[in-house]
């Protein structure tokens, strides 16, 4: 089409990723690589340090695109955390393109006695990142699913995400919730006592426990794992569609064209990165089909009208997605305007607008978080 030729790309944008050593990092320098030798503009790949980070950067505008999960988004959504400051709570931001369909599971050293679910108790090292919302949820629901908190164990608190997976295999820690598709798990698993994945339970097994689990991570959907180290491959775990989102008012035309030419140049980086052939619109056919958990964005809506692969159904849920999405960020901006005329801090730490925020939210969806919001959508 003449639009097509006739697009200008901008001549430089900038690309949020998780840190250096994740796939997700790994995949930004694939894709933009091949990007900016083809065109005249040029993609900067920008590692943030925590997920807190990647989000409140998207919304700043310190970068035009950045990789988060449902789950992140949930959080963000919630203002759990870190999220719950003024730049970093909840934001309107849709989805442009499919990154991975990435598993996340429980990781123990190869010698380690634990073998399931059922085994975490009192003497167990638990490792807990507080750098990333996710991978302290993902530590949370593993107790959970034992009626445990964080109280109940022995907590082995550090500081990133390479750390999360070092001191499991250093013997410091027991267990972890990581990726098996990330750099530090391919190095993990090279260590003389090799590593081991637990497996996800079915929730006939019990239940109770399931759905206590299931509550705290509504953002993922248990598949059989494909990718990632021989440890993990034909595993059952939880696993997250991970994507790129833009502002909700990104310009429609360059997220058209975005998503067009990573389609049509999809041959161009699958191999410049291992797990890079999951970066294709399969894996948002994929997202769309189970069910999306994020709205997308009206240029990427465009495209996978012009190649047929959107429909009515995808179109009903987007404009929930859509509508759930406006209300919690007017909620979030009311709650703001009204902390900032009482004279309250806007800052994670402090008390009185976490106990305003969470006045403001029950009065409007009662106990429901954001993610069993979603998940109640028909």
């Amino acid at each position: 089409p003449a639009v097509a030729q006739d697009y200008t790309w901008p001549d430089f944008f900038t690309v949020v990723t998780p840190v250096v050593g994740t796939a997700n990092h790994s995949l930004g320098v694939a894709w933009t690589s091949e990007f900016s030798a083809q065109t005249a503009s040029r993609a900067r790949v920008l590692p943030a340090p925590n997920g807190y980070a990647r989000a409140e950067w998207l919304a700043t505008q310190e970068g035009r695109i950045a990789m988060l999960q449902a789950s992140d988004y949930f959080d963000q959504m919630d203002a759990v955390d870190g999220f719950l400051n003024a730049q970093g709570g909840p934001f309107d931001s849709r989805v442009a393109v499919m990154n991975l369909v990435t598993p996340w599971s429980y990781m123990v050293r190869g010698d380690s006695d634990i073998e399931s679910f059922t085994d975490i108790g009192p003497d167990t090292r638990v490792s807990v990142a507080a750098s990333s919302a996710f991978l302290v949820t993902g530590i949370d629901a593993l107790l959970a699913y034992n009626g445990m908190t964080r109280d109940d164990v022995q907590v082995v608190e550090v500081g990133g995400y390479a750390p999360n997976t070092r001191v499991v295999v250093e013997g410091r820690a027991d267990v972890t919730f990581t990726g098996p598709i990330s750099g530090t798990s391919y190095e993990a698993e090279a260590n003389p006592n090799g590593i081991r994945w637990l497996p996800l339970p079915e929730r006939e097994a019990d239940p109770e426990a399931y759905d206590r689990y299931r509550a705290l991570m509504p953002g993922y959907t248990p598949l059989e794992t494909v990718s990632g180290t021989t440890s993990a491959l034909g595993i059952r775990v939880d696993h997250a569609f991970q994507a790129n989102h833009v502002r909700a008012d990104e310009d429609p035309e360059f997220v058209y064209q975005l998503a067009k030419w990573l389609d049509e140049h999809y041959e161009d980086f699958k191999d410049d990165f291992v797990h890079a052939p999951m970066m294709s619109v399969d894996s948002m056919v994929r997202f769309l089909e189970a069910g999306h958990l994020q709205p997308i964005h009206d240029g990427a809506i465009r495209y996978l009208q012009e190649i047929g692969v959107w429909n009515a159904q995808y179109q009903a849920r987007n404009d929930a997605l859509v509508q759930l999405a406006t209300d919690r960020v007017a909620l979030w901006q009311e709650t703001l305007d009204e902390a900032r005329e009482q004279g309250i801090d806007l800052s994670p730490d402090n008390a009185e607008f976490r106990a305003l925020w969470d006045d403001r939210r029950q009065a409007a969806v009662g106990d429901m978080t954001y993610g069993e919001l979603v998940l109640a959508i028909e």
